[in-house]
C-alpha cells in the first residue's frame, strides 16, 4: 500500500471515529401543525412548562418520546376527579392522541386546572404508557393560584412526569386512580 493510500485510509478512519463519538448537536424537535388545534395547545403546554420548570431542558433533550397533556382540569371535594387530552411525540414526530383521567378518594377539596408532561427514556416506557393500564397513586398536597408544581425529578420505570398548575385552589390529601388512553393517529 502506497503512504498516499495508507495517509488516506487513516484520515478516513480519524473523520468515521470523530462523525461517530460527537453527534451533531441540533436535534429534531417537535413543531406543532398549525392548522390542528390539539396541537396547537399542546405547543403551548411544552412551552408553559419549559418556563415554569427550566430542569425539564434534559428530559427533552434526552427523551425517547413525551406526552404533553397542555389543561387538565380538576375538581374534588371528598371525591375528586380530573380530565384532560393531548398528544404524544416519538423524536419529532406526533404519533397519536392521549387522554387523562383520575379519580380520587380522601380529604380534598377544590378545583385547578394544570398541564401535565410525561417523559418516556425509551421505547419500552413509550410502548408500555400505549396500552393504556390504569396506575395507583397517592397524592398530598396544596395548590394555590398558579403556585403549584408538582413532579417526580427522575425516571422511574422509564417515565418521569411533571405537572405545573395553571390556576386553582386545592388542598388534598387523597389516594387515587389513574389512567392514560392511547390512540395512534
Amino acid at each position: 500500500m502506497s503512504s498516499r493510500n495508507l495517509f488516506n485510509c487513516l484520515l478516513a478512519s480519524v473523520l468515521f471515529i470523530a462523525v461517530s463519538a460527537f453527534p451533531p448537536a441540533v436535534l429534531a424537535e417537535w413543531q406543532a401543525d398549525d392548522s390542528d388545534k390539539r396541537q396547537v395547545s399542546a405547543a403551548a403546554g411544552v412551552e408553559r412548562i419549559k418556563k415554569r420548570l427550566p430542569d425539564t431542558a434534559p428530559y427533552f433533550e434526552q427523551a425517547y418520546g413525551y406526552a404533553i397533556i397542555p389543561s387538565i382540569t380538576r375538581a374534588a371535594l371528598g371525591f375528586g376527579a380530573a380530565y384532560g387530552r393531548g398528544i404524544v411525540i416519538e423524536g419529532d414526530e406526533a404519533i397519536g392522541t392521549t387522554s387523562y383521567f383520575q379519580f380520587s378518594s380522601g380529604i380534598q377539596l377544590g378545583a385547578k386546572f394544570f398541564s401535565m408532561i410525561v417523559f418516556f427514556k425509551d421505547k419500552q416506557a413509550l410502548d408500555f404508557y400505549k396500552q393504556s393500564e390504569w396506575q395507583l397513586t397517592g397524592q398530598a398536597g396544596i395548590d394555590l393560584v398558579t403556585v403549584g408544581v408538582s413532579g417526580l425529578p427522575a425516571y422511574s420505570s422509564g417515565v418521569a412526569m411533571f405537572a405545573v398548575t395553571r390556576v386553582g385552589l386545592m388542598g388534598e390529601f387523597s389516594y387515587s386512580g389513574a389512567r392514560f388512553g392511547y390512540k395512534p393517529l
